[in-house]
């Protein structure tokens, strides 16, 4: 099955069965259901959204928005999750800055 076809499934199935946070599927109930790994659901789910699909997320599992308080809870998750990755990339710069060069001389 193509990758296209796999997001139009998984679109139409959040969509038709799990529309609202209090019908949320979990990443393993989709793995199973559509037989692909964790990281296939967490590439499609991106990709949907990359493309305006309204698919909202928390700790129950992917859902299709039934409201703009559910896109805004989702929003602001992924929010917090930029903001940890930027700490994450700043430390490594700051390392890079202070360390670099004599790091860099260790290793060789």
């Amino acid at each position: 099955m193509s990758e296209k076809d796999r997001k139009h499934r998984i679109h139409t199935y959040l969509k038709q069965n799990h529309g609202g946070r209090k019908n949320a599927a979990s990443s393993k109930t989709l793995e199973a259901v559509f037989h692909i790994k964790s990281v296939t659901v967490r590439k499609i789910v991106n990709s949907l959204r990359s493309d305006g699909v309204p698919i909202c997320s928390d700790a129950g599992g992917y859902y299709y928005a039934a409201s703009k308080a559910e896109i805004d809870a989702t929003v602001a998750q992924l929010d917090n999750r930029i903001q940890k990755i930027a700490k994450a990339r700043n430390g490594l710069d700051d390392f890079i800055d202070k360390e670099g060069n004599r790091w860099h001389e260790n290793m060789s």
